[in-house]
């Protein structure tokens, strides 16, 4: 699946520890590598992240490295195995619904 990795989401925060802590709370697994196709570097970071190619508009996190997660605005590829976890997942973490303040902000569209 091709994924696009979006620009201004630095400034979101989590009540979790960071967004990767988000992604592993909601799917119930450890991050190890970056979701990345064709990268072998360590998770290090919660990436934000839009689906493409489907009517798809919602915001996912995803496990990925730092320097695929500095690639902002960039499209890639993700394995196939690739857990997409939404921003807006509150079933452990807590996590407050954020799309009205996206919304606002002129960064989300529904």
């Amino acid at each position: 699946m091709k994924v696009r990795n979006l620009e201004g989401s630095h400034s979101l925060t989590c009540v979790c520890d960071s967004w990767l802590q988000h992604w592993e709370n909601n799917s119930g697994k450890k991050a190890e590598n970056c979701s990345v196709l064709n990268c072998s570097q360590k998770a290090e970071v919660g990436g934000h992240v839009q689906k493409r190619g489907v009517s798809d508009n919602n915001w996912y996190i995803i496990p990925i490295c730092t320097g695929c997660n500095n690639k902002h605005g960039q499209e890639y590829e993700v394995k196939e195995d690739t857990g997409f976890i939404s921003v807006n997942e509150t079933s452990q973490c807590g996590q407050q619904l954020i799309n009205e303040a996206l919304i606002k902000a002129g960064k989300y569209t529904r």
